[in-house]
């Protein structure tokens, strides 16, 4: 009898225990991102991110970073942590619009001016909303705001006006808005995982591409094009998510440093990326990069209004209601 006492009594430890990992043990969370260079902004923060998490954790959560999609293609790492998985995952709102549709439209095209654009519609009460729609899905954001730069059209002609794009395969991310955001162009947009990017330019698979500066150059993707045209389709921000069982499993002083680390890793992406354009520029033109500057940006905004009609599962009035939001004074 003593024996089955102490066999239930075991059993129950080792359930709470698997329930629960971090309240009884250290966590080790992988931490995954598509980027590979080291001197990319969000590389240097996802480092001193886990570096300070682990320092006020005492070791308690210890993050171990993958680059260069080895976890796999975000789609893939972004399903398997709403599935619980114990990771956190750089993306951002075109990939997340797959479990959230109107998250969609913060990755949309043209969609901000400014900073002080995206900063009222992160503080907006339509954003908690969306937010709370992505832990209902299973994810929960860790760092919601950090800037990746401005999204521009990498090819071996200059693309100054939507006509340009007419019939040419570019690149996009499996994301709907910016599949209806090139389609919308003329183009013909093919999704991709951004590791496989460089290969299926090298080949001719693709004829062209769309990223910001960072990853331009960081991926050398001017070994292969040499002509970015300055479209500023997208203002990208990149996220943090984990899995919403894991964060709620945590102890809540643990929760709160991974929250206020993350609102920490935002405001550092910002500050470097803003920093760090112009330098990447110049990186792009030493390596024979044309750069592109007179490109006709209204034209390419209201061919690209349209892309919102074409978005699958959007909430009625949802752009309307971030519009008013981000005019809001």
């Amino acid at each position: 009898m003593k024996f089955r006492h102490l066999a239930c009594a075991l059993a129950a430890a080792l359930a709470a225990t698997s329930l629960f990992p971090a309240a009884a043990q250290s966590v080790n969370l992988r931490f995954a991102t598509s980027q590979v260079n080291p001197s990319e902004p969000v590389v240097k923060v996802m480092h001193g991110f886990a570096e300070k998490v682990k320092a006020r954790t005492g070791g308690k959560i210890q993050v171990s970073i993958f680059t260069g999609d080895q976890l796999g293609p975000q789609k893939k790492v972004n399903e398997m942590i709403k599935s619980g998985a114990r990771m956190l995952n750089v993306t951002d709102y075109g990939q997340l619009s797959q479990f959230v549709p109107d998250l969609g439209i913060v990755a949309g095209p043209y969609m901000f001016t400014s900073i002080d654009d995206s900063r009222r519609l992160f503080a907006s009460d339509l954003f908690a909303e969306m937010s709370k729609k992505l832990e209902a899905q299973g994810m929960t954001l860790i760092m919601a705001d950090g800037l990746f730069g401005l999204r521009h059209v990498i090819a071996s002609k200059p693309v100054r006006k939507p006509e340009d794009m007419a019939g040419v395969t570019v690149r996009v991310p499996p994301s709907p808005i910016m599949l209806a955001t090139f389609n919308a162009f003329g183009a013909r947009a093919t999704d991709l995982p951004w590791s496989e990017v460089y290969n299926a330019l090298q080949t001719n698979v693709v004829d062209a591409a769309e990223a910001n500066y960072g990853s331009l150059a960081g991926s050398k993707l001017y070994e292969v094009r040499k002509v970015v045209s300055q479209t500023g389709h997208q203002t990208m921000f990149a996220t943090f998510v984990t899995s919403t069982a894991f964060f709620k499993g945590l102890p809540p002083e643990q929760q709160k440093v991974l929250l206020e680390e993350g609102r920490a890793a935002g405001a550092e992406l910002t500050r470097l990326t803003l920093e760090s354009d112009a330098a990447y520029a110049e990186e792009l033109r030493k390596n024979g990069v044309q750069i592109v500057t007179d490109v006709d940006v209204k034209a390419f905004a209201e061919k690209a209004r349209s892309a919102y009609d074409k978005v699958p599962g959007l909430t009625p009035g949802v752009v309307d209601r971030a519009r008013k939001a981000i005019a809001a004074r």
